[in-house]
């Protein structure tokens, strides 16, 4: 039988005494450090450079439009302060705040029964004039006429019978004188004394004379009867033009009082001038109100008051016209000098996203606001259209286009640049930078107008931008413009 192998131990590892405690630490550190100096060379003094890429852009043809924006509210186009025009005691208040009331409908009412007197006195006064009137126009009955009528007729009448009876008397007359005269000739023939033939016929020759001159004196007066008759009725039947113009203008001032009566007591009623919400009443039934106008927004901007009406004086009622709204707002003197009346504006809505209403510039005030040193022009706007959830007092922000170029050649705003009075941009032409000289036109948001000194498809290099690095704290800059450097990674512009 093989008897097993005898194993021997292992000789036993015996650490150097150099290595040991302390000093084993110490190498130790000393290697993570030379690894540490060794990182930090790498990313610093043998760190190859990045390449520098150039930002570009294309001149190409578009819009440039410059635009000022402000932020105001919404307000009623159609304020209006509604008041009684004379003083009077509140009877009764017929509507409410928030209440829509229509054109013409009585909002309230004061005492009138002054006014209700004076309207009564007045219309009096008219009737009495117009009788007056009527009296000048019309002086007699149709009975009164018939009887000057019938008293011309008589006049007629009675100078007819005298005609006739005084020719009846001069014909009797002249008989009896030629009977005597045929008795004188008959009885005394010539050179005979007839004395009592003579005498007869001498007194008949006398009477014929008397008779003939009575009844000429007869016919005159019954024709002076009919002239009398005749004027009288053409006197009381005609009318006199100075009676009928005072009698007219009697009538005139009596109806002038009348309506000046009506117009008092009407006014006692307070109706609405226009459609539109109650807002606010200031006053109760008891009390006075009265003897204001209404009023309504004029051309010139409203400015915010602390009452919060938009610049509008305060009324016994004020109504809204809720149909349409105008924006009012705040622009610094630098902007407002760039308005003008009737400028296209953009409005956006903080409280209704997504919704973009045009308009344009209504007014500017001429009056500047100064708080804290600080110099603004309130701004009218007309909004084109409504919108069902616009309300008053909604934040409204205006974009107001002021200068507009179309099919202008423009770059970015980025690669204009102005030293010493000279606008400049630098082109991009086989590889080299070019500073170029150009007159610029309108300035946008985004764009430049480039009139002259640059042409469309021509590209013109863009500041540089700075960009982090992806394995160290600081920053490098990536150049591309101001004309320095050379080639590098370009990349394309945006138009």
């Amino acid at each position: 039988m093989r008897q097993a192998p005898t194993l021997k131990p292992l000789p036993q590892f015996r650490r150097s005494a150099w290595l040991s405690g302390t000093r084993a630490w110490l190498i130790g550190l000393g290697l993570v450090a030379v690894l540490l100096v060794g990182l930090i060379a790498r990313d610093t003094v043998f760190a190859q450079p990045a390449a520098v890429a150039i930002r570009t852009a294309t001149a190409e043809r578009g819009t440039v439009t410059s635009v000022v924006s402000g932020t105001g509210s919404l307000l009623p186009a159609g304020r209006m302060n509604v008041s009684f025009k004379q003083t009077g005691v509140l009877t009764e208040v017929d509507v409410k705040v928030g209440d829509k009331v229509t054109t013409g409908q009585v909002l309230a009412r004061i005492d009138s029964t002054t006014q209700q007197a004076a309207l009564a006195q007045a219309q009096a006064s008219l009737a009495s004039a117009q009788a007056n009137l009527q009296t000048t126009q019309s002086p007699l009955t149709s009975a009164q006429v018939a009887q000057l009528q019938h008293q011309v007729s008589n006049a007629q009448q009675s100078y007819n019978d005298t005609v006739a009876s005084v020719n009846a008397t001069n014909q009797a007359d002249a008989a009896t004188v030629a009977s005597d005269q045929a008795k004188v000739n008959a009885d005394c023939p010539s050179g005979a004394q007839c004395s009592q033939e003579q005498a007869q016929l001498a007194n008949d020759k006398t009477k014929q004379n008397a008779d003939a001159i009575s009844g000429q004196s007869r016919i005159n007066s019954a024709a002076q009867q009919i002239t009398s008759a005749r004027d009288n009725l053409a006197v009381q039947t005609q009318v006199k033009p100075n009676a009928l113009a005072s009698g007219q203008a009697q009538v005139a001032s009596a109806q002038a009082q009348v309506s000046a009566a009506q117009v008092a007591l009407n006014q006692t009623t307070l109706t609405a001038p226009t459609s539109g919400v109650v807002i606010s009443i200031n006053g109760v039934p008891g009390e006075t109100a009265g003897g204001g106008t209404a009023q309504s927004p004029g051309s010139l901007a409203p400015q915010p008051s602390s009452g919060g009406t938009g610049g509008a004086s305060s009324g016994f009622m004020v109504i809204d016209d809720t149909s349409s709204f105008v924006a009012v707002m705040p622009f610094a003197e630098t902007d407002a000098a760039r308005l003008a009346a009737n400028q296209t504006t953009a409005f956006t809505f903080d409280a209704i996203p997504n919704l973009t209403i045009s308009g344009h510039v209504l007014s500017i005030s001429p009056s500047a606001t100064v708080v804290s040193n600080v110099v603004d022009y309130y701004v009218s706007f007309v909004l084109n259209r409504t919108d069902p959830r616009l309300r008053e007092g909604m934040t409204a922000n205006a974009s107001v286009t002021v200068a507009q170029a179309d099919n202008a050649v423009r770059v970015p705003n980025a690669a204009v640049r102005t030293t010493g009075g000279t606008t400049m941009v630098t082109v991009l032409s086989k590889g080299q930078q070019v500073p170029t000289e150009v007159i610029t036109g309108v300035v946008g948001d985004t764009y430049t107008e480039i009139k002259a000194g640059l042409n469309d498809g021509d590209t013109v290099v863009l500041p540089a931008l700075r960009t982090t690095t992806g394995t160290g704290n600081g920053s490098n800059l990536v150049r591309g413009g101001g004309g320095f450097g050379g080639g590098g990674v370009i990349r394309g512009g945006g138009g």
